[in-house]
C-alpha cells in the first residue's frame, strides 16, 4: 500500500482524533522512509477502540486484542506489553497520519529482532542521526 490508499483506509475508519496511531512500518510510510508497506497497524485506546469494536469482532492477538475491519488494516488495543496511551499520547501527525514516534518503532523492531525487520532498522537510525 502507498500513502494515498493508506490516507484513505484510515479515513474511511473514521477511528476518534486522539486515541489512535499508526504502528509498525505506517510511520516510515508516512516518513517518507519506504514507499509502500504491507498492511496499517493501529494501537488504540478508549473511544477508538470502542469504535474499532463496532467495525468487526475483537480476536486474540500474541498479547493484545485486534479487531480487523478491512483488508491489511489491523486495530490493536495495545502493543505487545508496551503501554498503549503513552503511544498515543506521544504520537504527532506526519503526512496527515497519527503516528506513533520513530524511537517507539524503532524500540519495538529491535525488540523483535525478525530478519524482515533488520531494513526499517537501519533507516530509522540513519534517519534520526541526520535529523536530530
Amino acid at each position: 500500500m502507498k500513502l494515498p490508499e493508506v490516507k484513505r483506509l484510515v479515513t474511511e475508519l473514521r477511528l476518534p482524533a486522539g486515541d489512535f496511531a499508526l504502528h509498525g512500518s505506517g510511520p516510515l510510510l508516512a516518513y517518507g522512509l519506504v514507499d509502500e508497506i504491507n498492511d496499517v497497524d493501529i494501537v488504540s485506546r478508549g473511544a477508538a477502540w470502542r469504535h474499532a469494536l463496532t467495525l468487526a469482532a475483537a480476536e486474540q492477538a500474541r498479547l493484545d486484542d485486534v479487531v480487523r475491519p478491512l483488508p491489511g488494516v489491523e486495530i490493536f488495543n495495545g502493543w505487545l506489553g508496551d503501554d498503549a496511551d503513552e503511544l498515543v499520547d506521544s504520537s504527532s501527525l506526519v503526512a496527515g497520519l497519527p503516528c506513533v514516534t520513530l524511537d517507539a518503532v524503532l524500540a519495538f523492531k529491535r525488540r523483535l529482532a525478525r530478519p524482515k525487520d533488520e531494513e526499517h532498522i537501519r533507516l530509522i537510525e540513519s534517519y534520526l542521526r541526520n535529523h536530530s
